[in-house]
């Protein structure tokens, strides 16, 4: 029940920030959402959409923290056993989709921390680990989480090293802005990539030995 009241929220926060960009720009001459430049002046009609937009950043980090916590407090039948987590938490993923919204924000404020939001692309991985929720780690299931979590770590770094190796070679033709574009968005890609193969490889391995 908590669970899906914590969902209702969410989407109504959604549901409000689009209200709000709907707002500033039909009602307020999209004095918020076009770029901001030196000559802005704070006016109260700017305050919908400002703090529908604070209100919904920190309901976010509110259900990451709630979700982390609730990982590190769930109680375990045995250390041999692995932890009991809901796949809802899988659907934290598409906040990854957020990162797209970069491109306009960087077009019109040139802003590229939004490119961050493509790490949550990583949280599908927990549908998969919930999956094997409850699950004896006995050695062969050591022994294919090991092997999970080496292919998903060579398979980032093998990565980073070809982005690092392109960017030494070509990014003199680049100006700043659009290396700032290239790390940031390639590296949370990585990141989310990292964190969904060590799941997704795991349940593959355990599911393909069973059969």
């Amino acid at each position: 029940m908590k669970n899906k009241i914590k969902e209702y929220v969410l989407l109504f926060f959604i549901l409000l920030e689009f209200l709000g960009v709907a707002y500033d720009g039909l009602l307020n001459e999209s004095r918020i959402i076009r770029p901001i430049d030196g000559s802005y002046r704070f006016q109260a009609s700017d305050l919908p959409l400002i703090l529908t937009t604070i209100a919904f950043v920190v309901y976010v980090v509110y259900l990451v923290i709630s979700y982390l916590h609730e990982v590190k407090k769930a109680p375990r039948a045995s250390k041999r056993i692995t932890r009991k987590i809901s796949a809802k938490f899988g659907w934290f993923g598409f906040f990854g989709f957020f990162g797209f919204l970069g491109i306009p924000a960087y077009m019109m404020q040139g802003q590229v921390w939004p490119f961050f939001f493509f790490v949550f692309f990583g949280f599908f991985g927990l549908f998969y680990e919930a999956k094997l929720s409850n699950t004896l780690m006995d050695e062969r299931f050591l022994e294919e989480r090991k092997r999970a979590q080496l292919t998903s770590y060579k398979t980032g770094f093998g990565l980073l090293w070809l982005i690092a190796w392109f960017m030494a070679l070509a990014g003199g033709h680049f100006n700043t802005d659009l290396v700032a574009i290239i790390f940031s968005a390639s590296s949370s890609l990585i990141i989310a990539l990292v964190m969904f193969l060590k799941h997704y490889l795991l349940y593959k391995y355990d599911t393909e030995e069973e059969e």
